[in-house]
């Protein structure tokens, strides 16, 4: 069942409907079926450490235990940073109203790597002056989490002649780097030239490449 979102701006609310669009919309999919001699078709298995055990799919699962070894569930784990403090913890952004409050440009957006892509489908008509916004090109920035965590992901809302999209992205971090002094090439000046071969005697002879 498809999620909504609760959007604010301009202290008008309104609701969201998220369609995630993937590669395989886009461009369709290829899938390879491989089967045995008796054309069944084949699974996949993971191989034990012991070399010849046979764990067929859905034999595996993660777990978590403390420093003595004892199992413990998610919810007592507790988040911490690299210098050993608590971290606190940020709801989902389903819980509550996103507020869209913050515009950037087109630059801005270019410098996320987008990881997810929503079509937002709206039952209805947009809030007046959130739909004169988007008229202008105007992009939304707002922080995202879908089922919460330590943080959120940077998130984009925008409009296309065809849709309102949402797009969730990782901030790219590029960083440019140069000589701190850039290198002189120097170069014999034409008074300096010889016709005198003599000075090339030992040098190297291209002719012989």
């Amino acid at each position: 069942m498809a999620r909504h979102l609760t959007f604010e701006h301009a202290g008008n609310e309104f609701e969201a409907e998220l369609a995630k669009v993937s590669r395989e919309h886009l461009y369709g999919s290829v899938r390879i079926l491989t089967r045995d001699a008796n054309d069944g078709r084949c699974t996949t298995a993971t191989l034990a450490s012991d070399g010849r055990t046979l764990i067929p799919k859905g034999g595996t699962a993660l777990g978590y235990v403390n420093t003595e070894g004892d199992w413990i569930t998610r919810d007592e784990l507790q988040p911490m940073s690299l210098a050993g403090e608590p971290l606190s913890e940020v709801p989902s952004s389903f819980d509550a109203p996103i507020l869209l409050d913050e515009t950037v440009d087109e630059t801005t957006l270019l410098d996320h790597s987008v990881r997810l892509c929503y079509r937002l489908v709206v039952d209805g008509e947009l809030p007046a002056l959130f739909r004169k916004a988007l008229d202008k090109d105007s992009i939304f920035r707002f922080g995202f989490s879908y089922r919460g965590g330590i943080g959120h992901d940077p998130a984009f809302v925008y409009a296309s002649e065809e849709a309102l999209w949402m797009l969730v992205t990782d901030a790219n971090d590029v960083r440019f780097v140069s000589l701190e002094q850039a290198a002189l090439c120097g170069t014999s000046s034409i008074d300096d030239e010889t016709d005198d071969d003599s000075e090339n005697e030992d040098g190297l002879d291209f002719g012989m490449l």
